[in-house]
């Protein structure tokens, strides 16, 4: 072995470790992104008018969740250095590694909804160009508009062309980017709870769970504080509640395949499961299912799903519920030892890298770059327009 290999096989090193605590809060994120993007895509590629006021919102949120969502991935490299072997190493082994398709769709996903923000939203950026008093706030909105700065009809209708086509573009990009996710883990032998050509699909389905809930909580809370007229828009909150229900649904029917299919029919490794889920009763049952799929799944439905508050109750109880399956999922996996009597266990640090501290830096990091992102670009004043063009009519 020459100096460079030994150098290679040193720097390869991992510690016996599971995937820790990053990776189910990445695949919560990833998920989410790829929701907010196709509700963005109800409108601006499926024409779905109801939906129109909150496409742009909708397509920021996804754009800061995937921003915020790779950076779990460092944290649980331990060494940031890592990376670059990522990028550098095994595309040889592209067609058949899930985690390499993975690289090029983080890399083009993000692009793309940035791309699809900076096109629809051109308008608006051309105007706070011309209202700019500063030479930098200038130079910086000239930048966002990428040079065009023509109003006229036909440059409008060359931007909503522009937009359908990185929209319809953008959601089987978006599918993938999740759906990747699921299948890494599907792919998996030696782990029976995730050995599945259904994983993908559950977590796309789950996904839709989350994403549509946490736009429950966050789309009130911008509407209420942060546009000129404060309005909560009720028609749309309705409407993403059934949209959550419907979710939940699929869910639910994904998640009955699976599991039947994983413990009724499987061979001997069944017993393993059934001791998983055993052990983890309460839990998975009482928790995940009832509490946060079953209970927001009715209500919903009913007159309580029109009211605001149970709105936003139902969004974050079902999007909490889908961050605890993606822990069920990954972490618990791994619990399922192959050559050991009963489970293994796993309890995450309180600091440092793969920490709660570092899943909870995490999530203020998505906040602060949603708040800049929200900051720069005009969906106040785009959803504004659409509700002035209501009252018109």
């Amino acid at each position: 072995m020459d100096m460079m290999q030994t150098v290679n096989t040193l720097a390869s090193i991992t510690p016996a470790r599971p995937w820790g605590l990053d990776i189910p809060n990445y695949f919560w994120f990833t998920g989410s992104s790829a929701a907010a993007f196709i509700v963005s895509s109800f409108a601006h590629v499926f024409g779905m008018k109801k939906f129109k006021p909150i496409a742009g919102f909708s397509l920021l949120v996804a754009f800061v969740l995937l921003v915020a969502a790779p950076l779990n991935l460092i944290d649980d490299l331990r060494q940031p250095g890592r990376l670059i072997n990522f990028f550098l190493y095994g595309w040889e082994n592209f067609g058949t590694s899930p985690m390499k398709w993975g690289v090029l769709l983080l890399a083009a996903y993000p692009i793309l909804i940035l791309a699809e923000a900076l096109v629809l939203y051109r308008p608006f950026l051309v105007r706070r160009l011309q209202e700019a008093n500063s030479g930098l706030s200038r130079a910086f909105f000239k930048a966002m508009t990428l040079g065009r700065t023509d109003l006229s009809e036909e440059a409008l209708h060359k931007d909503e062309r522009l937009g359908f086509i990185l929209g319809a573009v953008g959601i089987p990009l978006a599918l993938c980017v999740h759906g990747y996710t699921g299948y890494i883990l599907g792919v998996v032998h030696s782990s029976p709870l995730w050995h599945t050509p259904l994983m993908p699909i559950l977590f796309l389905a789950s996904a839709m769970v989350s994403g549509t809930g946490l736009l429950l909580v966050l789309l009130p809370v911008a509407q209420r504080f942060f546009t000129a007229t404060g309005r909560i828009d009720g028609e749309v909150m309705t409407a993403l509640a059934r949209l959550l229900g419907w979710s939940i649904i699929i869910d639910l029917v994904v998640r009955f395949f699976w599991l039947t299919f994983a413990v009724a029919f499987n061979s001997a490794e069944r017993y393993r499961l059934m001791d998983f889920f055993s052990h983890h009763f309460h839990e998975i049952v009482w928790v995940e299912y009832v509490l946060c799929l079953l209970i927001p799944m009715v209500i919903a439905f009913s007159r309580l799903g029109r009211k605001l508050p149970w709105q936003v109750a139902i969004g974050l109880v079902a999007a909490a519920g889908v961050w605890l399956f993606r822990w069920n999922t990954v972490i618990g996996g791994q619990t399922i030892g192959k050559t050991t009597a009963g489970l293994l266990s796993y309890h995450p640090h309180l600091f440092g890298a793969g920490s709660v501290g570092a899943v909870v830096a995490n999530w203020l990091l998505f906040v602060a770059l949603l708040c800049a992102v929200l900051l720069v670009f005009p969906w106040d004043e785009e959803m504004d327009r659409h509700y002035g063009k209501e009252l018109e009519s």
